[in-house]
């Protein structure tokens, strides 16, 4: 048997396509999910929703790992979760002598491709199955559900992201300096508070092209602050 381990973060979508990528490519594998606070919960949900995946919390690991056979193979993401807990879970391995396949996060996303795959030092590779709205929808609390639509948030299949699309009132081109700022202070703040729920790389921001009656500074507001989008003409 092989059991792929990993740290889920905050961006619980990729955590959902990590795990079952990596259940699908091959029925002898299991999926262990290392959570923290921050992140035991949602990942309870998953481990509800999907057969073969299994949540430890981060101070049970030692525990887990020493009730497992021996001829148990283990495989290693990089990338998710913060640094802290990667070491520690990756020192918590070494120390009861397992020396785990170690996979990384690979994408190469364009309007033509699709290209997100796991990829070892081997150069082995699974590709990454896509995840859609409704799969999203069956794990997220009620709570987090009304916040999408209430900010009008979609989902992005071909990156795996949650997106926000920030779009311009009618008569914004009459705004006002204050009535500018006042705009861009809401719209950062629900931006902000998605990344806070989804994940800081978990929600990607953009915006329509901004009305050219707004002064330069509000463009440059807008990309310093994460959001994708030029000016208009």
């Amino acid at each position: 048997m092989s059991i792929a381990i990993f740290p889920p973060g905050l961006s619980f979508g990729n955590t959902l396509q990590c795990s079952l990528s990596f259940l699908r490519h091959s029925e002898n594998w299991v999926c262990w999910l290392i959570t923290t606070k921050e992140t035991h919960s949602i990942s309870k949900k998953i481990e509800e929703k999907e057969d073969g995946i299994r949540v430890i919390p981060q101070e049970n690991l030692k525990e887990a790992i020493l009730g497992i056979d021996d001829n148990v193979e283990f495989h290693y993401l990089i990338g998710p979760g913060t640094r802290e807990i990667q070491l520690t879970c990756i020192s918590t391995l070494f120390n009861n002598s397992h020396t785990p396949t170690f996979w990384f996060i690979e994408e190469n996303i364009s309007k033509k491709n699709n290209n997100r795959f796991l990829r070892n030092y081997s150069d082995s590779r699974i590709d990454l199955i896509p995840i859609n709205e409704d799969q999203v929808h069956s794990i997220l609390p009620i709570d987090d559900i009304n916040f999408i639509q209430s900010k009008g948030i979609g989902w992005d299949v071909k990156s795996n992201r949650f997106t926000f699309k920030m779009t311009f009132p009618p008569n914004a081109s009459l705004f006002d300096k204050n009535e500018i700022r006042r705009f861009q202070d809401q719209v950062i703040q629900d931006f902000q508070d998605s990344k806070n729920r989804f994940g800081a790389h978990g929600v990607v921001g953009s915006h329509e092209p901004i009305p050219n009656t707004w002064p330069v500074q509000s463009l440059d507001r807008f990309q310093k602050d994460g959001f994708r989008g030029g000016r208009g003409l």
